[in-house]
């Protein structure tokens, strides 16, 4: 009888403590300079991080190249169990070759398995040596619910994190090694012939953001850590558990936009390291099982589809307008500026462009979007949601500092340039449709 209950009271407590939290999802947004919370919605919770592991594999990466141990210019010799690391990865063979250089950039553009194993055992011996010294990292760091067990993220019921110790994580790497911070940045790895596009759309998709990393299992969904810099204040974002590659990237442009307008009225919380992180529970896994293989039910799907509504972060606005004629006139005008190779030197310009426009910059949506014009690809600023008066106002505020500033009219090619006028034209939507159509997407 006395046995029969202990299993019973066994089975129950594993019952309690092996249910997954049903968590939607976690995230934080920092102040990167001061380390105070701005923004957080469950940042304690335990969550498996998916490749952002690799953050922290490159912080080892670097702290080694600064202490001499390696180089930037040293060669990495791909073992049997790099190559046999199942995707993403660059594709290294057995006995392959590879720089150190090459190896982080694989590692934050393309999150290359591969190239993370290389890594870590050259440095640690072993992927799993070096999993332990990536732990005990962690824990000086202060990220105490984390707990390492390879060095790319590939699930694992025991590689653990929260958004709070990612967002930690992010800023020792930005305050530590500055120097390789560029590495998160690049937004196309050139590797033997190829341009690889960087896997973090973020990137391209919201200005003045210009680095850290995606990641994604079945366990933790898709995640995402990005920073960002605006008017002289770097935040960093954490998002865990997005449903969706899009959602991921939409929701953190929210995250990054509540952390921009709270940081501008003064608003910030504690510490990052005075949050609490003392729910030990499992993590929850995010994606149903049945759209999962593996050990998705022993590491806690459910077996249905997912009913977990979208994440909605910062609604988007809707303004009544009394037709669509007034909508185009009063909001649907906007502005270009810049043609750039690099994305960054296009985030400067917007950096001059908002201290030259001051408060009237506070108007309209800004995107830096890659154009491709005669052959040639380029980063350039788009300015929308203004009406005819702002987008004239706005060029001529900028035209000492930006010298092609650019209006575009509504669902119209550019209607006039500072490099043809020294005065903005307001040209009718009549006359620009009458240009040749090889001209409209310039």
């Amino acid at each position: 009888m006395q046995k029969t209950t202990t299993a019973a009271l066994l089975t129950l407590l594993f019952s309690l403590t092996s249910q997954p939290v049903q968590a939607r999802y976690a995230a934080i947004v920092i102040d990167a300079d001061s380390g105070h919370v701005v923004h957080e919605t469950e940042a304690a919770q335990r969550w498996y991080p998916a490749s952002l592991t690799k953050v922290m594999t490159l912080y080892m990466t670097f702290k080694a190249i600064e202490s001499g141990r390696l180089h930037l210019n040293d060669t990495l010799v791909a073992s049997k169990h790099a190559a046999m690391q199942p995707n993403s990865r660059l594709g290294l063979r057995k006995g392959q070759q590879i720089s150190v250089e090459n190896a982080i950039l694989a590692v934050a553009t393309r999150s290359a398995n591969d190239a993370a194993v290389t890594l870590a055992e050259h440095l640690g011996g072993s992927e799993s040596h070096f999993a332990h010294l990536m732990t005990e990292q962690a824990h000086h760091l202060g990220m105490s619910s984390t707990s390492f067990v390879n060095a790319s993220g590939l699930p694992d019921e025991s590689q653990i994190s929260s958004a709070r110790d990612l967002a930690i994580l992010s800023s020792a790497v930005l305050h530590h090694f500055p120097e390789y911070y560029h590495y998160f940045s690049t937004t196309e790895f050139h590797y033997k012939g190829q341009i690889l596009p960087n896997t973090n759309r973020i990137l391209r998709s919201y200005p003045d953001a210009d680095g850290f990393k995606t990641g994604f299992t079945c366990g933790s969904g898709y995640n995402l850590i990005a920073s960002a810099k605006r008017n002289g204040h770097r935040l960093i974002g954490v998002l865990l558990g997005a449903h969706s590659s899009n959602e991921r990237f939409e929701q953190m442009g929210n995250l990054l936009d509540i952390g921009f307008e709270k940081t501008a009225a003064g608003v910030e919380g504690s510490h990052v390291s005075q949050l609490r992180d003392d729910d030990f529970a499992p993590p929850p896994f995010q994606l149903a099982s049945n759209r999962c293989a593996g050990s998705a039910v022993q590491m806690g799907a459910d077996s249905g589809a997912s009913d977990r509504e979208p994440i909605q972060l910062k609604p988007k606005e809707r303004h009544a307008r009394s037709n669509e004629s007034d909508n185009q006139q009063q909001d649907n005008w906007s502005i270009s500026f810049g043609a750039d190779n690099q994305k960054s030197q296009a985030d400067k310009q917007l950096a001059h462009a908002r201290h030259a426009l001051g408060a009237l910059g506070n108007k309209g949506q800004v995107e830096v979007v890659k154009r491709k014009s005669k052959g040639k690809s380029a980063w350039k600023v788009v300015w929308r949601g203004l009406d005819a008066n702002d987008a004239t106002n706005f060029c001529k505020h900028l035209q000492t500092s930006i010298h092609d500033c650019t209006v575009l009219a509504p669902k119209a090619r550019p209607v006039a340039s500072r490099t043809q006028s020294k005065s903005v034209k307001q040209v009718s939507h009549k006359k620009v449709v009458k240009h040749k159509k090889s001209d409209r997407h310039q």
